[in-house]
């Protein structure tokens, strides 16, 4: 039976330092996650969950799921009027996770 071929590993990095690489490269490159932090907005999350608790992707297809994710209709793309003022709906992380994140994808 065929074997996999061996991962290349480069040299001197442990797992721990190419996460935080990647990490710190991911921040860079996109500053606005941080805003996922502040209190306005997790105070906006917890009032979206509270008013629909269940995920709106899920129900409109027939199935009962617990919403844990406050999904922007409009993807804000760092526009903080948008992060902040821009609709809300909620989805569980399965839907936000496949369904939402491949029509952004597709939709640039």
């Amino acid at each position: 039976m065929p074997e996999m071929p061996k991962t290349f590993r480069p040299t001197g990095t442990a797992p721990a330092e190419r996460r935080r690489a990647y990490d710190a490269d991911r921040r860079s490159a996109a500053p606005w996650r941080n805003w996922y932090k502040l209190k306005t907005w997790l105070e906006k999350r917890a009032a979206q969950l509270r008013e629909t608790p269940l995920c709106e992707r899920c129900q409109a297809e027939g199935r009962i799921t617990e919403a844990t994710v406050a999904n922007h209709k409009t993807p804000h793309r760092g526009n903080w009027d948008l992060f902040i003022n821009g609709e809300l709906e909620s989805t569980c992380k399965p839907c936000h996770d496949s369904v939402i994140q491949s029509e952004e994808r597709n939709a640039k």
